[in-house]
């Protein structure tokens, strides 16, 4: 008969914090059996005191007099096991709500790192990746069958179901690989030590399958100067910031926090404890809020209290409960079960992958001094009030007017189209859908130096090609491509040679939703030519 389990791996670093932890959460010592070369300890809830029941109170009149106030007892057990000749081998085996308790005390990329080293790519059946790009953060799919190799860029896979290319050690059923491993074989607990020795030999091995993946940040320095930034972040409301909604502990996927209550706490110098209650709800607004009020300096001191029946109270450092990524120096993180983690360079190579198959072609530079020459002479026009087409002086209208009038680019700068208002009755929106046109070729024009402008005019064509494509504008032109035409003051000879990650995964995520409408995406660079601009005023 095949038993389950769900196999951590712990940090030796942690294991005596572990110890602790289990005589806090009432896990009781029980017996210890030696089996090859791993002692075998087993942990019980055997003092569970029960659970308060919440909705008790609310129903008590429809109680019959003589009935006293029910508890739930909801057990858990932990077999923790040392290898006595390798004290860096531990491992845990959970059972029921155990796992939410090794969360501080286990190698988090233990399961996806073994994945990647003994698992058949082309079986998968289930995965749960996290996003860097778009509007899409998180993501649980499906496959009645897997084309190998197939991940999105700006995708990062941290957990998947799937079966063991060596069908002789692991078994001929799904595993599932996350932060931990479930398995489901032939085998007693005491038997699960030629798995523990399976596992610390395929750990050895070069990886078999290229996952893009989150790996840890073990710079302290790094750590602090992430926390910072997350916590400037809540400060300054700038929210990027959000609550995890799908969270995993080992396999265990989680979809919300919305049958528990809330506290936030915070626990200040000297022994002083702040708290305000939250609800059934988890705001950001109402953390940020907090945050504020009681002048938080360090996030490690604020936690998050959760109270429900079945499991009843625990409490998570904030850092665990929130959904925040950052980039710097051109790479990005994201907190994770609150750790810090960065994507690997598999991720890197699908998204360079990506963006260079989109068209790339370099086009006319931006001439500064005539750019102010233009301005100048159509300046005084207006002052003088000379016939002009219009009163618009700023650069990029310059830029897409040249294109016309020289290339036989068609201007659709500064002509708006209407599109229907949110509510009924109302006056309608108007939205300019396009910098120029030609050959069946919509074009967005941007001049910037900084990327994060230059990602506004990303997502606006976007928009304006999903309200074009979904007839919510109508225009006179057939569409078979869209193109994005960027301005840089640097030499640019291509699009990945801009360093933020941010702005790259913008490209990515437009070129998607062009080709999802059936159109073909296409990139234009110039440059902002200013050099000239210094010979003339010297």
């Amino acid at each position: 008969m095949g038993n389950t389990y769900n196999i951590y791996k712990i940090r030796p670093n942690k294991y005596d914090e572990l110890i602790e932890k289990i005589e806090k959460v009432d896990l009781v010592e029980q017996k210890t059996i030696i089996s090859g070369n791993y002692e075998m300890t087993f942990y019980f809830s055997e003092k569970l005191k029960g659970n308060e029941i919440w909705w008790w109170t609310t129903y008590r009149e429809f109680f019959n007099k003589d009935v006293k106030a029910p508890s739930n007892h909801f057990f858990y057990g932990l077999l923790l096991c040392r290898n006595t000749d390798d004290n860096k081998e531990i491992y845990a085996v959970s059972l029921g709500k155990s796992h939410f308790y090794l969360s501080k005390f286990i190698e988090f990329d233990f399961g996806i790192s073994l994945a990647v080293r003994m698992a058949d790519e082309n079986t998968i059946l289930l995965k749960k990746s996290r996003y860097f790009t778009g509007t899409k953060r998180q993501d649980i799919s499906s496959y009645a069958s897997f084309v190998k190799d197939s991940y999105e860029s700006g995708e990062s896979v941290e957990h998947i179901k799937l079966k063991a290319t060596d069908k002789e050690i692991w078994g001929e059923k799904n595993i599932i690989f996350a932060d931990s491993i479930q398995m489901d074989i032939n085998k007693r607990p005491e038997e699960l030590v030629e798995i523990f020795n399976s596992i610390s030999d395929t750990a050895k091995g070069n990886p078999i399958i290229n996952l893009p993946k989150l790996e840890a940040v073990t710079d302290e320095i790094l750590v602090e100067e992430l926390d910072n930034e997350l916590l400037t972040s809540l400060l300054d409301h700038k929210f990027a910031v959000g609550i995890e909604e799908i969270k995993a502990f080992g396999i265990n996927i989680c979809f919300s926090y919305s049958e528990y209550s809330y506290e936030i706490v915070y626990r200040k110098e000297k022994g002083k404890t702040s708290r305000r209650e939250l609800g059934n709800s988890l705001d950001i607004l109402e953390i940020a809020k907090f945050v504020e009020d009681e002048k938080v300096v360090n996030l490690d001191n604020l936690k998050i209290q959760f109270k429900r029946e079945d499991s009843g109270v625990y409490t998570s450092p904030i850092k665990e409960v929130i959904d925040y990524y950052k980039e710097l120096e051109g790479y990005c993180y994201f907190l994770k079960n609150g750790e810090w983690f960065c994507f690997n360079s598999t991720f890197m190579e699908y998204l360079k992958r990506s963006l260079d198959n989109i068209e790339t072609i370099l086009k006319e530079d931006l001439i500064e001094t005539e750019y102010l020459k233009w301005r100048a002479e159509k300046a005084e026009n207006l002052d003088q009030e000379v016939a002009t087409d219009n009163k618009i002086l700023y650069r990029e209208y310059y830029f897409n007017q040249k294109l016309s009038q020289e290339d036989g680019y068609v201007l659709l700068d500064r002509q708006l189209k209407e599109i229907r208002a949110i509510e009924t009755g109302k006056r309608k929106h108007k939205i300019e859908v396009a910098d120029l046109y030609k050959d069946n070729e919509i074009i967005s024009v941007k001049i910037a130096s900084k990327p994060e402008s230059l990602i506004y005019n990303i997502e606006q064509s976007k928009t304006s090609i999903e309200l074009i494509m979904q007839k919510e504008v109508n225009i006179e032109y057939t569409i078979n491509s869209a193109a994005l035409w960027f301005v840089f003051d640097k030499n640019i000879q291509k699009i990945t040679d801009i360093s933020s990650i941010q702005f790259l995964l913008a490209i990515d995520s437009w070129k998607k939703r062009i080709e999802f409408f059936g159109l073909k995406p296409r990139i234009y660079i110039s440059k902002h030519n200013k050099f000239q601009q210094l010979i003339s005023i010297s």
